[in-house]
């Protein structure tokens, strides 16, 4: 058997755990089964990760990673922020339906982890990565387009990112790809012509009008405070 080391061990377990729990639910994803999938031994498996939640903390990690690495490949600040926000959410939508399994088994991490004592921070960090990244693709577009003004990108961010959330679990209801396609275009307009014409102000956040959203806690920050080290 090759002998691996301990951070390829994790990224073999991490790859086979969002395998076991794309196909086959949370549930079936027990420490057995995915070493199984893993090919490797259970007990490297408890070597490599202090425990599952550990090891369900880099599950979240590597499939938010993967998100912000498709948002930030499809958007070309230069080409100003309607096309921004035109490009991300077509990008992002041919990564949903791209696996229906790993859309379901996020939305299962995220009420897993906000039911789970201790690994509430982890639902919460999970979403606003999600509107962290849409954010710093949009802002940067913003600076880059001289026909936009001063618009709370903050806000629009979290309109995006709330709205095709909304459509990611309309689409795991119908399986429609045509009707769900038409209104990720619709999105892209309503966002689109929001950052045109302005913001109302409603949504407005204090006067946070292009901050970026506050940091919360990481999994590598967590990780090691929980570890005690």
């Amino acid at each position: 058997m090759t002998r691996l080391s301990v951070e390829e061990r994790r990224e073999q377990f991490v790859r086979a755990a969002i395998t076991v729990m794309s196909q086959e639910g949370l549930d079936r994803a027990t420490t057995r089964r995915i070493a199984e999938v893993a090919d490797a031994p259970q007990a490297a498996l408890h070597y490599a990760f202090r425990d599952k939640n550990e090891l369900l903390v880099a599950v979240v990690g590597a499939v938010t990673g993967e998100v912000e690495r498709v948002l930030r490949e499809s958007v070309d600040p230069d080409a100003g922020l309607e096309a921004a926000i035109r490009s991300a959410s077509h990008a992002f939508w041919e990564h949903v339906v791209g696996d229906d399994g790993l859309q379901l088994m996020q939305y299962e991490l995220s009420i897993h982890c906000r039911r789970t004592p201790g690994l509430e921070w982890l639902a919460e960090w999970q979403y606003h990565r999600y509107v962290m990244v849409a954010h710093d693709v949009f802002q940067a577009a913003v600076r880059a387009d001289p026909n936009v003004g001063d618009i709370d990108v903050a806000a629009l961010s979290r309109f995006i990112v709330a709205a095709t959330d909304g459509l990611i679990l309309q689409y795991e209801m119908h399986h429609d790809r045509a009707l769900s396609a038409a209104d990720v275009e619709l999105v892209a307009l309503a966002a689109t012509m929001l950052a045109r014409d302005g913001l109302p102000a409603v949504g407005r956040t204090r006067g946070r009008r292009t901050r970026r959203p506050a940091a919360v806690p990481t999994p590598q920050s967590e990780g090691v405070r929980a570890a005690g080290r």
